[in-house]
């Protein structure tokens, strides 16, 4: 299928959403001094909750995608949830009780979960072999973007008062239009019923999937403590660090269709390689050069990981099976893809 290239940008945008939940972690202290303040007996782990309860909607409804889809077909599906974010994302900034803000979180969770899967298992409908891995790894470069750009976006409107934060998800709504103008409609293929229970390699995906992500947020997380307690470095280089892995990734993502075409099935163990090669670096090593080569590995690694298993899934996968294969995928990386 002839796809043009704005068709492209609007098909890979919905990407720039999906972990637009986390927008507000770095606002999370001003929240939580906001809503104490309006009420003493909210503790900071409540706060703390309206960056996390909507991960759980997404995973629950990254399973459930598959039945709203086969109702409502699957551009609908896609539509319905960016709705879902332009009307509960920005909800909190005009009200305060605070049962009502984690509804709409909760909201907000449930309509990323809506096409989180699509945003890969569209990629099979419009495009084959090569362009098919470039789509892919575009779509993993505009989600880092997509992280970025909101979070800044958060921290800016943080000028205009706590709750003004919340009007970033505003930026669903050209998105919306793109999509909707621009991406056209497709079928939904009828699963067929076969005997026996869901592949084995369904099942060796997930579980690389769920390892793989497990790795990586945990080096994520402990980077700043590592670099700070046990290597006593300054903490600015461990914010430093964490921008480069973000930025490789970025890079990996926009070049991961070229990188296939060269190596093709070499691409999964190499990036394995390079992400146990770059979390040696962090627990045998200390020096700060390597540090950053370690950075660019990691942050490479996951992101050719990750791109490489949803390509592979397209690939091995009966067309009515990839998107319930690609669900399953996700949960199991417990939807931080």
């Amino acid at each position: 299928m002839k796809v043009s290239t704005i068709s492209k940008f609007s098909l890979v945008s919905i990407s720039t959403l999906l972990m637009s939940h986390l927008a507000i972690s770095p606002v999370l202290p001003k929240l939580y001094e906001y809503y104490h303040g309006m009420n003493p007996e909210l503790g900071l782990a409540s706060v703390e909750s309206l960056a996390t309860i909507p991960a759980m909607m997404i995973t629950i409804f990254v399973l459930l995608s598959n039945l709203v889809m086969n109702k409502i077909g699957k551009k609908n599906t896609v539509l319905l949830g960016i709705g879902l974010i332009i009307i509960f994302g920005p909800l909190p900034a005009f009200i305060t009780n605070f049962k009502f803000v984690m509804t709409s979180r909760m909201l907000l969770g449930a309509g990323i979960g809506l096409f989180n899967s699509l945003s890969i298992s569209l990629m099979s409908d419009f495009f084959e072999s090569d362009e098919k891995a470039t789509m892919i790894g575009m779509r993993t470069a505009f989600l880092n973007i997509g992280k970025a750009l909101m979070t800044f976006l958060s921290g800016y409107l943080l000028l205009f008062g706590e709750r003004a934060v919340f009007l970033t998800y505003l930026i669903a709504i050209p998105i919306f239009l793109l999509f909707y103008r621009y991406v056209p409609n497709t079928s939904v293929e009828q699963r067929a019923k076969k005997k026996g229970n869901i592949r084995l390699a369904t099942v060796v995906l997930t579980l690389l999937t769920f390892l793989v992500g497990v790795s990586y947020m945990g080096l994520t997380i402990k980077i700043p403590s590592l670099i700070l307690t046990h290597y006593q470095l300054e903490v600015d280089l461990s914010r430093n660090l964490l921008t480069i892995l973000a930025l490789s990734g970025t890079i990996a993502g926009f070049i991961f269709g070229m990188l296939l075409k060269k190596i093709e099935d070499l691409t999964l163990p190499m990036m394995l390689l390079s992400m146990a090669m770059g979390s040696l670096i962090f627990i045998f090593f200390k020096h700060i050069a390597l540090y950053y080569v370690a950075s660019v590995l990691i942050g490479v690694s996951f992101v050719g990981t990750m791109s490489y298993i949803f390509y592979f899934i397209s690939r091995i996968f009966e067309k009515e099976e990839i998107h319930l294969t690609t669900s399953i995928v996700l949960v199991g990386g417990n939807g931080i893809y």
